[in-house]
């Protein structure tokens, strides 16, 4: 049985990280710098780990319509990032200006988006898993990585893309807020 629960932290860690793991690839397309990649693979991991224990404990609170609506702002949020860059690729504008600011809480509001999913896997999290703490730390470590491979490969993918990459980028981030908003109606 022990096996089986590890198992599973160990999928729902690596379907949680995916949405960081699109993410990072879709600024690693734009290069970010090595110090703020760092950065952010650490300030999605920990948001990995917190997400989870709010929705644990908004769960219990308020249910499921919280994490819907919380899910909706995060699809919302990467439809309007996604179309920035896409417009921004099609301009012709400043490849950079298209990167979401990184700078202060800006970092912190992108890994939220991110980490949404987490919230929700939260909710259910107690009936799954025995040993809580262990499972969200695996969950925060296994999209800590993600995010910077995702930056590492993007930043490979971009060398090789060109200016094309801006637009592969937002493409991406569309792609992740349709998964996030059809997870709300289906």
């Amino acid at each position: 049985e022990a096996i089986l629960e590890i198992a599973w932290i160990i999928a729902v860690s690596v379907a949680l990280g995916m949405d960081a793991f699109s993410f990072s690839l879709a600024l690693g397309l734009l290069g970010i710098r090595n110090r703020i990649a760092i950065r952010l693979a650490l300030v999605v991991a920990i948001f990995h780990v917190l997400m989870p224990l709010f929705g644990l404990w908004v769960g219990q609170k308020l249910g499921n319509l919280f994490g819907d609506i919380a899910i909706g702002i995060g699809a919302l949020l990467l439809f309007w990032l996604g179309g920035k860059m896409i417009w921004g690729a099609l301009k012709g504008g400043e490849t950079k200006s298209a990167i979401p600011s990184l700078k202060g809480w800006g970092m912190y509001g992108l890994a939220a988006s991110v980490s949404l999913d987490a919230l929700s896997v939260g909710f259910s999290l107690g009936t799954f898993v025995s040993r809580i703490i262990p499972a969200i730390l695996i969950m925060g470590l296994t999209a800590g990585v993600m995010t910077g491979g995702g930056v590492l490969l993007g930043r490979r993918m971009g060398t090789w893309l060109g200016n094309k990459a801006e637009a592969l980028g937002g493409v991406i981030l569309l792609l992740i807020g349709l998964k996030m908003g059809l997870g709300i109606i289906f």
